[in-house]
């Protein structure tokens, strides 16, 4: 038996998380049992519905993190003992322990993940970001719920962060007019110069955001892809057309507040207009689509940037950064 270093939930989260909230410890690694490989960790995914799951209540599609929880994430490990096909050496992608060493039970026939690379896989990190789940979420929120047409008006926010870059450019190789939100003005800058957004707007400027949405879709938007929540959700619901769509993927601004799925007080509004909301979780989703999803990415080959942070002692520190204005794109912790 060895051993490996492994984060924990140290205690719940009050507000913005801290990293004092979780603690490192050293944690036995028993022998790799039948039908189980060990990987070292190579990268691991920082994601803003982790903090969801240090609630006590709410979000019940994933299990609680209480205190003394190990945590987990989306990763790519290289495996180190193989068992079958699952070769030494090889790239295995999948939920992982935020740890460095781990056992990891191999898939069911049939079932798509964990997810097996060669070894001379080029750029494997992609299966942390436009090829993993990010990019699965974007793909599910656009191609099989929003559906987006050409000419409609499609408004992403957050579309500066992992979900919502991917998001954008999937409604735009549709034909769709892209109006983004974003809380830095190199965030904005970015999505109109790199991403081509015909608007960019400041999502922290809440008092004067209804205006200025106003003004970037003065003839309403088709489609609301909403990461946010809040008064930027609110401002959305009474620009959004009759008959319009809004997919509902994230409510980032309200995930460190104690009640954090509060709806906008103006919901009824999308009854009155015959509007369709499409709440959407990825969890069920990978039997049916992730295959289709994984060909068509490839095909399309989005923008994807990466906002990588070195060492593995420093996953607390990317992790609340994604509350304090982290990077453009997908935050990554590489050991």
């Amino acid at each position: 038996m060895t051993s490996t270093r492994q984060w924990f939930l140290a205690r719940r989260p009050r507000g913005v998380p801290r990293p004092e909230d979780f603690a490192l410890r050293e944690v036995a690694l028993p022998a790799a049992r039948a039908g189980e490989v060990e990987v070292a960790v190579h990268a691991l995914s920082v994601d803003p519905y982790m903090r969801t799951r240090m609630h006590e209540g709410g979000y019940g599609y994933l299990d609680k993190w209480g205190p003394g929880a190990a945590l987990s994430a989306w990763g790519l490990g290289r495996i180190l003992e193989g068992y079958g096909e699952w070769r030494e050496g090889d790239w295995l992608v999948g939920h992982l322990p935020v740890a460095e060493r781990a056992q990891v039970a191999l898939p069911e026939t049939g079932a798509p993940l964990p997810l097996r690379l060669p070894s001379d896989t080029h750029e494997p990190l992609r299966w942390l970001h436009e090829l993993g789940m990010t990019g699965f979420t974007a793909w599910l929120g656009m191609r099989c719920y929003g559906l987006p047409r050409s000419g409609e008006t499609v408004l992403v926010s957050a579309a500066a962060g992992a979900v919502g870059s991917i998001a954008v450019q999937l409604a735009q190789w549709e034909g769709a007019r892209v109006i983004a939100t974003a809380g830095s003005a190199a965030k904005r800058q970015w999505l109109r110069e790199t991403l081509g957004v015909a608007a960019a707007l400041d999502d922290r400027d809440v008092d004067n955001f209804a205006t200025a949405l106003a003004t970037a879709a003065p003839r309403g938007i088709d489609l609301n892809f909403e990461n946010l929540g809040g008064a930027v959700f609110g401002a959305a619901i009474e620009r959004l057309c009759p008959g319009g769509r809004v997919v509902l993927c994230g409510l980032v601004s309200q995930y460190n507040d104690p009640e954090p799925r509060r709806a906008p007080s103006n919901l009824s509004r999308l009854q009155f207009i015959g509007a369709q909301l499409m709440p959407f979780v990825v969890p069920g989703h990978e039997v049916r689509h992730w295959r289709h999803f994984q060909a068509e990415m490839r095909r399309l080959t989005p923008l994807a940037p990466r906002d990588e942070l070195h060492g593995f002692e420093r996953w607390p520190e990317a992790f609340c950064g994604l509350f304090t204005g982290k990077g453009i794109g997908k935050r990554v912790v590489v050991s």
